[in-house]
């Protein structure tokens, strides 16, 4: 079919207008490779379709990877919203390698830099998150060196620092919700123990409001021993432990 016109469409993109007004869209690259130039027509559509596709796939993987760094499981999973052939995913994933687009110790660093400056994520968070994302061990450990145990020690002092700024719960609550919060975020129990332990202060008032407020609840169905019974229980339970 002849080819009537180009129109430039992007940086290496043109519509390419037949001669019955149809039009698609091709890459400069297939443009070239067929010489559709110099023909001014076109004699094989589905082969150059076909090609054109994959100029197209690894085009959205680039500027999927310009919005920021991606790992690889991250580019495959996305390839396969817009095909199901696996060749054809693994040979855009070894061009952008090629390419170095796509760079396993790159990305770890980034990822890793990220967290450390951005958030209070603890190393065991940030490897498992790495490794669920497909990418070696060993590279993830070499860049996780940058938490020496000096640096954990000042994101676990300055997470509980700001939380009993804020805290409400009796001491016993306040130290357990503070155990799970950092293993959760990613540091090792006995890290965590050693500054948790240290921290003590007086919640006599936090427990005598809950005495007022237990006592009124329960008035109206015990009184006298049996009364003080269920509210020493309820406070055991609500974790005030003196």
């Amino acid at each position: 079919m002849k080819i009537k016109k180009y129109i430039k469409q992007g940086l290496n993109k043109y519509k390419v207008v037949l001669e019955d007004n149809t039009s698609i869209v091709l890459y400069e690259d297939i443009i070239l490779k067929y010489e559709l130039l110099l023909k001014k027509e076109i004699s094989n559509l589905d082969i150059i379709l076909k090609e054109n596709n994959k100029y197209e796939l690894y085009d959205k993987c680039l500027n999927y990877l310009n919005k920021k760094l991606r790992s690889e499981s991250e580019i495959k999973k996305y390839l396969q919203k817009y095909t199901s052939n696996q060749l054809e995913i693994d040979n855009i994933i070894n061009k952008l390698k090629e390419n170095n687009y796509l760079n396993n110790k790159l990305y770890i660093k980034s990822y890793i830099n990220d967290k450390f400056y951005l958030t209070l994520e603890g190393p065991m968070k940030i490897k498992k998150d790495l490794i669920n994302l497909g990418l070696p061990e060993n590279d993830i450990l070499d860049e996780l060196t940058i938490f020496n145990q000096e640096i954990i020690k000042e994101r676990i002092e300055k997470y509980l620092t700001k939380q009993e700024r804020i805290n409400k719960k009796n001491l016993y609550t306040f130290k357990n919700k503070m155990l799970l919060n950092l293993l959760n975020l990613g540091y090792l129990k006995e890290d965590i123990m050693s500054y948790l332990d240290n921290i003590s202060f007086d919640d006599t008032s936090l427990k005598e409001k809950e005495y007022t407020k237990l006592k009124l609840k329960y008035s109206k169905k015990y009184s006298g021993y049996e009364l003080e019974q269920v509210i020493k229980r309820k406070l055991y339970e609500k974790g005030y432990r003196d």
